[in-house]
């Protein structure tokens, strides 16, 4: 043999080789010299007969090639040579998610696995090397999704690939028996709410948990953000419970670099899951094209874990004991509860570069079956030095030498041979991969497998066949195109172009194979090309087919020629969809598209509402994405169109005062920007002056004090529903005014907008927003007014005409609006407190169903107040507060977050499960005044309960009601009281320290300071109850206890000592065990400085047991101190009066 030609059978495996058929070559003109409609076009003259017996025969070739145990390059079959270190660092990933199920103490974290590299480099065979391992469990999943670069504005692909995957195969993965549970923990833990919006991006989840139908006006409510938030948090529950069902659960994203920005947020979500760590999550990306987002992603999770204690990574060679204790160097620590290990997310990167010579040359004598270094050398340096080390480079190249006959095998020596000089002297002198695949598809395969590959290519990650079969229709003749087509997708498959998925669909075998063939042609040709199979897709498939694939028709068509309007339609439709899924990069680019494929839009009725329409979408999406500059030009070109009707701009006057209102925060300006639209579209004025507004506002309250504004059921009921769209539109811009006006501080106005809309509604027709301006007026009368009986009956009709908008289906969110003014604002004044409970958690629960997160949270933030301050048990709070705060930080609502985990410090300082009694974590002067002044209100009621008075007083003085008297909402009532308890507690001290001292000192001047304050707060705590509040009455009779003990404060008094009895029995009575431990301990703390110290102790023990069976146990610790001592002095004063009295006695018998 030739030592300088050894030799290899390439032709078995490689794509694309091809017999001497001349009536085959004939018609196999490269692609680049066609265009994309003649590509159609020329297959339609294809003799299909002779096609189908060069397949046969070439297909028979391979299968013979392939059969045959020599001469045949497995290139699929290559070891991984170079990788081994990454593969161990995923496998390892994978096994710290298996250990976490076995032992949740072990490292809590959700593993997060980032593959960068060049195209090639082989991030996806690291990424798929623990797939055979993920599905050898019995319950394992490996979930595969791919990002497109041909539809890169179609949001969630990956995430919709793969979890429709899931979807589709979970019944056969768990078993009847699992899966029913598996459903049956999804409906549980998703409300209907987010089931609906999980549909809008994984169609097959109905497979899993089918939809629930939602009422349109419940839809159309939905703010934007909380839309997006409720979609991201729905997904993030769902993946908790798949994550439990399925172990492990691995979900893979392929080419991140294209990923949209809706997907990056969702993975970020995912990702950043403080409550699963039973996944693992691995992402691929190409470093050389990383797109600005996701830059910013990596560079912040980077940041986030340098900040972080670097966590321990649990690799497969710590699975025993001993050697984790090693690693940690102390058993007892490593198991001790609650121990964390790490942070809540480890990850891990992983950089892939080029392979070394030596490595090139290990492959090498894999595949040539080669057991002589020193043969394999000379021909691994050239392929090293062609390909730069790439694998995928590397096995192109190979297969293209095989393909010339540069790389053959001799059947006779049973060797390869091949010649180093030729080798050299080849053309593949090229460092792109594309170009070489490229080069390797005009060679080797036909004019019509080009086309074919082409229109896979246009059709995204993965295609369907059925879209494929469509586009095949269009383009052959006769009944020989399907023949022929089932021949060519056979071919593909088994030349490694295309890879079949499932029975149905297909995907390229790799990137740069389908870059290869969009790069044959020019930019123009594969737009024509992309417009024909848009087109034929639009016109074939049926309504539901194109809905499902509407994104995907929208990407083909949207830089195309195709009609204008028609166009604009279905981008408008694809902007839609987007919007609906919380996608608003994509909306914002179909939108924006729109309207630079409508041509006249400002002339013709139906091109005008379409402009409207997508102008709308864009200022909304480009708002939610916070480019508010562009949004407010997109609503003012429809404000200046002299075109467009007024009441045809109402969209646009919406959004920019949602803009003004929320990000922007400009009540005032908002507020005149209401008044304004209303008085220029409908003819609605307001008066702007302060007395005009005064005058108006003292007509608002006659006119609601009239019998004729509190209608009955029937007058409701009998109301015909409001259908003028001016009005309507008034309503609207009425609803929005009223906002701004209470945060404005115009509460004059307020009044005014409220009654208007009450007014409008009787004269115009029913709308459901008379509803929350009734519940407000009834607050209004209530606490500015002091008509309590008319708030109550304003109250009762605001839930009435809520079950009539109900009724007729036009409620939105006026029923979660009506359900958080009066839980806030009427119902802690009106209804005993332990009432209140589960009518709070049903308003949470409608609240949340209807998408007003705020409104939701609001209303559990009082729910959690009243457990606080209704007496229920405190380890009970705890975990409420556990479950809401998380569920408050998914959701970006971290403002009632922080006010609930002051409430949680609070029940933790009372239970001793901090170091502090009164100090609370978190508060300077920078917070938000609002949340400044509820952190002093939680402030005021840590003093009153630890007996801090002289703090609490001065608290109170100094700030006092600032801010609540200003919102009367639940706080208010409570914290009057606790006020008043501080201030009688350290006035009472100053006076038996005065009346025990003839000399004044500095706290006894503040004497009558305190006295003022704490009476003034008596008075209104009075008045409360004169007029029915159920939850002030035991506040009272405390305080008339707490009033006449001061008042004999050196002395006992009978009737502050039955005063105290009362209130005991009163607060026990209410349900408010808290408030009864707190008058066992003052009076207590009266009866021991009346010098009455046997009672004084036994009530302090009454005081020591109520604080036990509350929870506050730091409270009962201090308490025990205190009695320790007294029962000290106690005996050390009976020894003393003993002493004396016996002193006495002898005195007498020494005297007799």
């Amino acid at each position: 043999m030739d030592s300088q030609k050894p030799i290899a059978v390439l032709k078995a495996a490689a794509p694309g080789s091809q017999t001497e058929d001349s009536s085959y070559t004939s018609g196999s003109s490269t692609i680049s010299e066609m265009s994309g409609h003649e590509v159609l076009a020329e297959v339609q003259v294809v003799d299909v007969d002779i096609l189908s017996v060069h397949l046969e025969q070439e297909t028979s070739t391979k299968k013979q090639q392939a059969t045959s145990p020599l001469g045949t390059l497995r290139l699929d079959q290559c070891k991984l040579y170079g990788r081994e270190e990454h593969i161990a660092s995923v496998q390892d990933g994978l096994f710290r998610v298996k250990q976490k199920r076995l032992n949740q103490k072990l490292n809590a974290t959700l593993e997060f696995v980032l593959i960068s590299g060049p195209s090639g480099s082989g991030k996806t065979a690291v990424a798929t090397s623990i797939q055979q391992d993920v599905e050898q469990s019995p319950s394992g999943v490996y979930l595969q999704g791919k990002f497109d670069l041909a539809v890169q504005k179609e949001p969630y692909t990956a995430f919709a690939t793969a979890l429709g995957d899931l979807c589709f195969r979970a019944s056969d993965i768990l078993g009847r028996e699992a899966f029913e549970q598996f459903h049956k923990e999804t409906v549980t833990n998703l409300d209907s709410l987010e089931l609906h919006l999980l549909h809008g991006i994984i169609p097959s989840m109905s497979l899993i948990a089918p939809e629930t139908a939602l009422r349109t006006d419940f839809c159309n409510s939905i703010k934007l953000e909380d839309q997006k938030n409720r979609l991201h948090y729905g997904f993030l529950k769902f993946i908790r419970v798949a994550s439990a069902a399925f172990c492990p659960l691995v979900f893979f994203l392929d080419d991140l670099q294209w990923a949209d920005v809706s997907s990056l947020e969702l993975l970020k979500v995912l990702i950043s899951d403080q409550e699963n760590t039973n996944l693992m999550v691995i992402g691929t990306y190409r470093s050389n094209e990383v797109n600005p987002d996701l830059s910013k992603m990596i560079q912040d999770l980077r940041l986030q874990q340098q900040d972080k204690k670097a966590p321990l990574k649990l690799t497969r060679q710590d699975s025993n004991r001993q050697s984790l204790l090693s690693k940690r160097g102390s058993m007892s620590k490593l198991l001790s509860p609650g121990e964390d290990l790490g942070t809540n997310l480890t990850l891990t990167e992983l950089s892939l570069g080029n392979l070394t010579v030596k490595e090139v040359e290990h492959i090498t004598m894999d595949l040539l079956s080669l057991t002589d270094h020193t043969v394999a050398a000379p021909l691994a340096q050239i392929l090293h030095r062609r390909t730069f080390g790439n694998p995928n480079y590397l096995k192109t190249l190979i297969t293209a030498l095989h393909d010339d006959d540069l790389l053959s095998f001799n059947v006779g020596t049973t060797e390869w041979c091949w010649d180093l000089d030729e080798i050299e002297k080849s053309s593949f002198a090229t460092d792109n991969v594309v170009d070489l695949a490229r080069r390797g598809i005009q060679r080797n395969a036909s004019k019509e497998m080009h086309h074919l590959l082409m229109c896979v290519a246009c059709l995204g990650s993965i295609c369907k066949e059925k879209c494929i079969r469509l586009i095949w229709k269009r383009s052959s003749v006769g009944n020989t195109g399907e023949r022929l087509l089932q021949q060519l997708l056979n071919q593909a498959v088994k030349q490694m172009f295309l890879e079949q998925i499932g029975s149905s669909q297909f995907r390229f075998t790799h990137d740069a194979v389908k870059e290869a063939v969009i790069s044959s042609i020019c930019l123009g040709e594969i737009n024509a090309l992309r417009q024909k199979i848009g087109g034929i897709l639009f016109e074939e498939l049926t309504e539901e087919e194109l809905e499902a694939m509407l994104f995907l028709v929208a990407d083909l068509l949207h830089n195309t020629d195709w009609p204008g309007s028609k166009l604009s339609q279905l981008l408008l439709r694809a902007a839609q969809k987007a919007k609906g899924v919380s996608a608003f990069s994509s909306a914002s680019f179909y939108a924006l598209n729109g309207i630079k494929r409508l041509r006249n839009m400002w002339h013709g009725d139906e091109n005008v509402q379409l402009a409207i329409k997508l102008h709308s979408i864009a200022a909304e999406a480009e708002r939610c994405l916070g480019n508010l500059p562009h949004a407010k030009r997109l609503c003012e070109t429809i404000i200046g169109q002299d075109s467009v009707p007024n009441i045809d701009k109402m969209q646009a006057h919406k959004i920019l005062i949602d803009m003004l209102w929320n990000e922007e925060e400009d009540f005032e300006i908002s507020l005149n920007y209401s008044l304004d639209c209303m008085g220029e579209t409908i003819d609605c004025h307001f008066p702007r002056g302060k007395a005009g507004q005064a005058l108006g506002a003292l007509r608002a309250i006659k006119y609601m004090k009239m019998e004729k504004s509190i209608p009955s059921v029937k007058e409701i009921n009998a109301l015909p529903q409001m259908t003028d769209t001016s009005r309507l539109f008034g309503m609207e811009l009425m609803s929005m005014a009223t906002y701004s006006a209470f945060f404005a501080g115009k509460p004059t106005l307020m009044l005014m907008l409220l009654t208007r809309r009450i007014q409008w509604s009787f004269q115009y027709g029913f709308h459901a927003s008379m509803a929350p301006a009734y519940a407000t007026m009834a607050s209004a009368f209530m606490h500015a007014l002091g008509d309590w009986e008319r708030g109550r009956k304003m109250a009762k009709v605001a839930v009435q005409i809520v079950e009539r908008a109900k009724e007729l289906g036009v409620a939105g969110n006026s029923e979660q609006e009506v359900l958080y003014r009066l839980h806030f604002l009427v119902n802690p004044w009106t209804q005993p407190a332990r009432s209140l409970s589960n009518q709070l958690i049903d308003g949470y629960k409608t609240c949340m169903l209807h998408g007003d997160v705020q409104c939701a949270f609001n209303v559990i933030g009082v729910y959690i107040f009243n457990h606080l301050l209704s007496g229920k048990e405190l380890n009970d709070l705890e975990a409420n507060v556990q479950s809401y705060k998380p569920q408050m930080a998914a959701l970006k609502y971290d403002k009632f977050g922080f006010f609930i985990g002051l409430v949680g410090q609070a029940a933790l300082n009372l239970m001793g499960r901090t170091e502090h009694t009164t100090m609370i974590d978190g508060i300077d002067e920078n917070l938000n005044r609002q949340l400044w002044h509820q952190a002093q209100f939680v402030k005021r009621f840590l003093f009153a309960h630890f007996g801090e008075y002289k703090a609490g007083a001065q608290n109170s003085i100094k700030v006092g009601n600032e801010w609540l008297k200003s919102y009367p909402g639940v706080y208010f009532g409570y914290d009057a009281f606790h006020q008043a308890i501080c201030l009688y507690g350290e006035a009472r001290q100053i006076a038996q320290k005065q009346g025990n001292s003839c000399a004044p000192t500095l706290s006894t001047s503040q004497l009558p300071l305190y006295r003022k304050h704490a009476y003034k707060n008596h008075a209104l705590i009075d008045s409360w109850v004169k007029k029915g509040g159920p939850n002030h009455v035991h506040h009272l009779s405390i305080l008339d206890a707490e009033r006449a003990a001061l008042l004999s404060c050196t002395q006992m008094s009978h009737d502050a000592c039955n005063l105290y009895e009362k209130a005991v029995l009163d607060s026990i009575d209410g349900g408010f065990v808290n408030h009864a431990a707190l008058t066992e301990e003052r009076f207590a703390d009266y009866l021991w400085g009346v010098d009455a110290r046997a009672e004084g102790i036994h009530h302090l023990e009454n005081a020591i047991k109520l604080f036990s069976e509350w929870g506050a146990l730091k409270k009962v610790e201090q308490l025990r101190e205190r009695h320790a001592i007294w029962k000290v002095n106690d005996s050390l004063a009976k020894s003393q009066k003993d002493i004396m009295v016996r002193q006495r006695r002898q005195s007498l018998r020494s005297n007799h």
